[in-house]
């Protein structure tokens, strides 16, 4: 139950960047149980709970309830205690972080920007721009993918998952079957360019 109503919050909150139904369709409820439960007032945050899950989503769940008291105060005067409330309530606890181990000499290939905020397109899927979105459900993260067509700001490709890996992005990327030669891929890291037929 804890976790519909995060989806129905989630939802509501992104109802300008995705369609109900691509929404619902991700995350399997149906259009009547959102519109049902979205005006609950459950389902709402107050402005102290919006701008602490704010604070532990941007810091990936890694801060306690003191460090984000710290954080907190200064802009909002509320006691060490209610933080902490707060945080176990909504299951916004301190996640522990896995360590990684990376093998030396590892090289990682980077791209110039080639885009260069000039994100105009005559033509559709010439232009493309990806970035992953974190979803914190209870005690735990879920991560979005998607693809967005700058010629009409559609989102052609999305997919959910529970890692924010490498696999995801290749996932998301293969369902465009196909595009025009040319194609750039844009993200936060860089850049890819397409060719036609380079898709499974």
């Amino acid at each position: 139950m804890v976790m519909r109503k995060n989806i129905v919050l989630f939802m509501k909150q992104h109802a300008q960047e995705f369609s109900i139904t691509q929404l619902t369709r991700l995350f399997g409820i149906s259009r009547s149980y959102y519109y049902r439960h979205r005006y609950k007032e459950i389902d709402t945050l107050s402005d102290v709970e919006l701008r602490i899950q704010e604070l532990v989503t941007k810091n990936h769940f890694l801060y306690g309830y003191r460090k984000i008291h710290a954080l907190i105060k200064k802009e909002i005067p509320i006691g060490i205690n209610k933080v902490a409330k707060i945080m176990r309530n909504r299951g916004w606890n301190c996640q522990a972080k896995k360590k990684k181990f990376r093998k030396p000499g590892t090289i990682y290939k980077t791209f110039e920007n080639v885009i260069a905020k000039n994100w105009q397109a005559e033509k559709p899927r010439q232009k493309l721009t990806t970035d992953i979105t974190y979803l914190p459900f209870g005690k735990s993260m879920l991560y979005l993918s998607t693809i967005m067509d700058t010629y009409n700001s559609e989102i052609v490709a999305y997919k959910i998952s529970n890692h924010p890996n490498a696999q995801l992005a290749v996932d998301t990327l293969n369902q465009i079957k196909t595009l025009p030669k040319g194609a750039i891929l844009h993200s936060d890291q860089g850049r890819l360019t397409l060719r036609k037929n380079s898709f499974k």
